[in-house]
């Protein structure tokens, strides 16, 4: 019966260790933080509200801020979007300097996930960009490539190796002349 007593309390004393390892492990992951949006009634129409900003009720879907069934918007799977992305040769003609903004297209995503960075991609290779809190980027990548691929996302590891975790979609974008 001791035996029994015994083992009863290490299997106990096994299976709390093993949960604070499993509750460790999940609280070092990064948490949602949730969004504070209200959907109010404004001159008979659903109006939603976010940070002193007013949007109807598809463009508070479209956003992430609510969710409605009886609205049809389109569900938005990137959380930013590529906008006056301007890509032009310099004046020697062996670089090209590439700067534009993000928008953000889905609001709970990026407070989760923000962009770092924005990939460039070329026919000699890869050059990253960093985002800025306004969520502008420049760059000047040494290349005579004509055309240019840009994503947004973020550096991070899976299963210990580096990658690139991409928020936007891919942008393609010729590069013009210098002037």
């Amino acid at each position: 019966m001791d035996i029994v007593k015994g083992g009863f309390a290490g299997l106990l004393v096994a299976l709390s260790l093993g949960g604070a390892l499993v509750t460790g492990s999940t609280t070092a992951q990064a948490k949602p933080q949730p969004v504070k949006a209200t959907v109010t009634e404004v001159n008979g129409q659903k109006v939603v509200l976010y940070n002193g900003k007013q949007y109807t009720l598809k463009q508070g879907v479209e956003l992430g801020l609510t969710s409605d069934s009886s609205v049809k918007a389109k569900e938005n799977r990137w959380t930013y979007k590529l906008t006056n992305v301007k890509a032009k040769r310099t004046k020697s003609g062996k670089s090209v300097k590439v700067s534009g903004k993000l928008t953000v297209t889905n609001i709970p995503l990026s407070v989760f996930t923000p962009a770092k960075n924005v990939q460039i991609v070329t026919a000699n290779g890869v050059k990253l960009a960093k985002v800025t809190k306004r969520l502008t980027f420049s760059q000047v990548v040494k290349t005579k490539a004509k055309k240019l691929t840009l994503r947004a996302g973020y550096n991070g590891k899976v299963k210990g190796h580096q990658s690139f975790f991409v928020l936007s979609a891919n942008k393609s974008f010729k590069v013009k002349a210098y002037k």
